[in-house]
């Protein structure tokens, strides 16, 4: 009966993309230790990382560059309960419950896309209304996964990218850590 239940989980997966930020603190361990988080968990798997990407802040520019980062996992929990853990590891992490937006970050987990759901409440809106027009969530994303069709939004990374208004430079990020 186990490995039924099991069998049932696997097929139930859903393919997720998050996006990562941070720019306060160790901005390369905050992130590392962000993905390991969401490794652990028995109902996550982490499937691939693109590279760590170095941006300006985009909105609020009186602050530290951002260190940033798509995260591709497989998960069969539900987008809210998704959101829960991304808070829950932010929380972990330093960053304050109360934050205001656009302020410096010690973590930042965006859920970006869902392979299947689209979500529309107060609090969570599944894909990420404000993706298309960021290109430090676009390029890593790209790296990773540049054929994946966006849910409502009817094009793939790849044509949103090249759609992209934002002119922001999008710098590949040398690693100062080594395992």
């Amino acid at each position: 009966m186990k490995w039924r239940l099991n069998a049932i989980k696997q097929i139930m997966l859903e393919l997720v993309y998050l996006g990562l930020g941070s720019n306060i603190g160790d901005r390369e361990t905050n992130i590392f230790s962000a993905i390991a988080a969401l490794d652990v968990r028995d109902e996550i798997t982490v499937n691939r990382t693109a590279s760590i990407y170095e941006t300006d802040s985009l909105y609020n520019t009186d602050q530290p560059t951002f260190l940033n980062t798509v995260v591709e996992l497989k998960t069969n929990l539900d987008p809210e309960v998704m959101l829960q853990v991304c808070q829950g590891i932010e929380l972990m992490l330093g960053r304050p419950m109360a934050h205001a937006k656009n302020e410096p970050r010690v973590i930042d987990l965006d859920i970006l896309a869902y392979e299947t759901k689209s979500v529309d409440l107060g609090h969570l809106k599944i894909p990420h209304p404000e993706l298309f027009a960021r290109k430090f969530v676009l390029v890593p994303w790209e790296e990773i996964a540049p054929d994946f069709m966006v849910q409502d939004f009817g094009r793939t990374i790849s044509e949103l990218l090249t759609l992209c208004p934002d002119t922001s430079a999008v710098r590949n990020y040398q690693l100062e850590k080594s395992a």
